[in-house]
């Protein structure tokens, strides 16, 4: 009887070590996998919805048409050559019979915040002409390849038929620094 009593006492000894030992560290670590496995799905559902809204963006991307696309970097090119823009001037002020007294760049003055999609560039004119020739010459910045706008527009008139107008012209580029 001794005999059975000490061997019940050992095995149950024994169960309890199997149960902390082995069970308890087992379901432990079962249940750390679990919560990774949770974890893990949850992070597949959100790349599976960055990965649905990138193809959605791709799909319009591809949807756009080359022409478009040509048409967007004339419209809102990436930089303004000061240059060829100061000889466009010249050309409609040619074009509109009208005499381009000046011309100036601000190509050094940048009004772009870092936060701004937009760079301006300004360029301040002198022209002059009759009333029906700068008229002309303002269609014609409206007509042009790329968007002019015509700010701070003053008009005086002289003593002659002719007369003299200072304005701003601005135009913009893409800003690539966001």
């Amino acid at each position: 009887m001794i005999n059975s009593f000490f061997t019940q006492i050992v095995m149950t000894v024994i169960a309890i070590g199997v149960l902390f030992f082995y069970v308890h560290p087992t379901f432990t670590n079962i249940g750390k996998i679990q919560e990774s496995v949770v974890l893990y799905q949850g992070e597949i559902e959100k790349v599976t919805d960055v990965n649905k809204k990138l193809a959605n963006l791709t799909q319009i991307l591809d949807e756009i048409q080359y022409k478009d696309i040509l048409s967007l970097n004339t419209y809102l090119p990436d930089s303004v050559d000061h240059m060829a823009v100061s000889a466009d001037i010249l050309n409609m002020a040619v074009e509109s019979d009208v005499f381009l007294e000046s011309i100036k760049s601000n190509e050094g003055v940048s009004s772009a915040l870092p936060t701004e999609s937009t760079v301006k560039h300004i360029f301040v004119l002198g022209i002059t002409g009759t009333y029906i020739n700068i008229k002309s010459f303002l269609s014609r910045l409206e007509e042009n390849n790329y968007p002019l706008e015509a700010h701070d527009f003053t008009i005086s008139a002289s003593e002659t038929d002719l007369m003299k107008a200072n304005l701003n012209v601005v135009t913009y580029s893409f800003n690539n620094s966001i």
